[in-house]
């Protein structure tokens, strides 16, 4: 089988081409639109048994009387080939590389990142999270995220954490006045753990301000994201109270795909930073390399068990290094 490569301006073009060599009985294996040096053109990749070739240079020398131009034709077809050869090699050395990664929990396209970098794993791990940096502690902070992401157990785990390591004076607010009995759960929480704790509506939000000046931080838990709370609700307490992030709770143990869904939800927000909760049942962190995106806040805090306060590290870049190398240490 003969395979060459036609181009033209337009698909039409190549087409043509193909017809005028091949004959109509070539085949088209792939077709691409390509720019080189700021031109376009469409390329289109085709095949034909060498049976119908040979029939076609032979009317060629009846017409011509001369096989010079074949010789020159098969020369240059035996170096297409050659580059072909070349080009099909590399990818597929770095298929294999690439299928491994998928293979052990890393996202598509953070496995292309890291090939087309050249990176080893580990490496493309510590040079995205030492990029990414730490993040100001904000004074008011409002927590969100999806139901049973663990909100408000990380909000009352952190009120406690400045409580304890910081001297600080908390408070901790709560929207959620639509789960049956959030409400009286977070009172008896806020008791327990005496913290200062008011359930308000998002409408109330503004009338309580003045009274933050009293506290070093305001906490603030709020209903899973749905059609009674929406991100214009959010949007609606920034322009309130500009000063205020939000804090974004991602369940480590969630696909990325629903997790990524829910970030173009909430990316217009001044999202500051990710509490990341659930992190004691991953066995295996390369599925959670998406969190090391460019564009997605760091991760500042982690929960690692379910014990209140206890289980809460504010992560330094050698514990995220070391959290996300546990896919490497398990595969």
């Amino acid at each position: 089988m003969r395979i060459k490569k036609f181009r033209g301006k337009t698909i039409v073009e190549a087409l043509g081409k193909v017809k005028a060599e091949f004959g109509e009985d070539a085949v088209i294996l792939s077709s691409e639109k390509i720019k080189e040096k700021g031109e376009t053109f469409y390329e289109v990749t085709a095949a034909v048994e060498e049976k119908e070739v040979e029939i076609r240079r032979n009317k060629e020398v009846l017409k011509t009387g001369s096989t010079e131009g074949i010789d020159r034709e098969i020369k240059e077809e035996i170096k297409e080939i050659k580059q072909m050869l070349r080009e099909l090699l590399e990818p597929r050395i770095n298929n294999t590389k690439y299928i491994k990664l998928v293979e052990n929990g890393v996202p598509p396209w953070i496995a292309k990142k890291i090939l087309d970098a050249g990176k080893e794993v580990a490496d493309y791990i510590e040079t995205q999270i030492r990029k990414k940096g730490g993040v100001p502690n904000s004074k008011c902070r409002i927590f969100v995220g999806d139901s049973g992401s663990g909100k408000t157990t990380s909000v009352f785990k952190l009120a406690v954490w400045y409580k304890m390591n910081k001297n600080a004076k908390v408070m901790v607010l709560s929207f959620d006045n639509y789960k049956i009995g959030a409400k009286f759960q977070s009172e008896r929480m806020a008791d327990l753990l005496e913290l200062d704790f008011a359930n308000v509506d998002v409408q109330d939000f503004k009338e309580i301000i003045p009274v933050f000046a009293n506290y070093d931080y305001i906490l603030v838990d709020t209903p899973g994201l749905d059609k009674r709370f929406i991100v214009e609700d959010l949007e609606e307490l920034f322009l309130t109270y500009p000063s205020v992030r939000f804090q974004w709770v991602v369940k480590a143990t969630e696909h990325y795909s629903y997790l990524l869904k829910l970030w173009e939800n909430i990316k217009r927000l001044p999202v500051e930073s990710i509490f990341l909760t659930f992190t004691d049942k991953v066995k295996n962190s390369l599925p959670l390399l998406w969190l090391l995106e460019d564009e997605v806040p760091p991760v500042t805090f982690i929960s690692t068990g379910e014990r209140l306060p206890e289980d809460i590290t504010k992560v330094a870049e050698e514990d995220l290094i070391k959290f996300f190398l546990r896919g490497i240490e398990t595969n």
